[in-house]
């Protein structure tokens, strides 16, 4: 039972990393706007969320008793292995894939701190090779907290049975 409930974690982890990989190549490739940058973000926001939900409840079905941390911890699966897929297609992105918009995104911030703070472009320019890296943890990290969040509320809307019936 353990590897099913794994491999459906892991397939419903694929499915909710193509919304946030989507919505990053969307946002390089096309360079939208502000007004359309915040647009994606909320339609990434609420389809990941729905998504999450749709999954967890999905999962739910086939139990006769499914408690708050069933769902919990079903949902935190899906959250964690989505987090890993979503840093390691950030690191190929940044590094490998479009490796210029990191440059130019240096650029343009070294241009900003060149006048007002010599130091922090010294520290630009140390950690500007590393920066998909960087990205890559720190997605990770947030991408994980931020579903453990998510999982910790949805989790509420997807229990069913009762505890006290045995």
């Amino acid at each position: 039972m353990q590897t099913n409930k794994w491999s459906i974690a892991a397939l419903d982890g694929l499915l909710l990393a193509l919304i946030t990989i989507t919505a990053t190549l969307i946002q390089t490739v096309f360079e939208p706007g502000t007004a359309v940058n915040w647009l994606l973000w909320l339609v990434k926001f609420v389809s990941s969320i729905g998504l999450l939900y749709y999954f967890i409840k999905d999962y739910s079905k086939s139990q006769e008793l499914f408690t708050y941390k069933d769902g919990f911890h079903f949902g935190f699966m899906i959250c964690l292995l989505s987090s890993l897929i979503c840093a390691c297609y950030l690191f190929l992105h940044y590094a490998i894939i479009f490796p210029d918009s990191i440059a130019t995104a240096i650029e343009q911030a070294a241009s900003i701190l060149e006048s007002s703070n010599p130091e922090g472009m010294d520290m630009l320019s140390r950690i500007g090779g590393k920066f998909p890296q960087i990205l890559s943890v720190t997605s990770f990290v947030y991408y994980t907290l931020f579903g453990a969040l998510a999982s910790a509320i949805i989790a509420n809307y997807t229990k069913k049975g009762d505890i006290f019936t045995e």
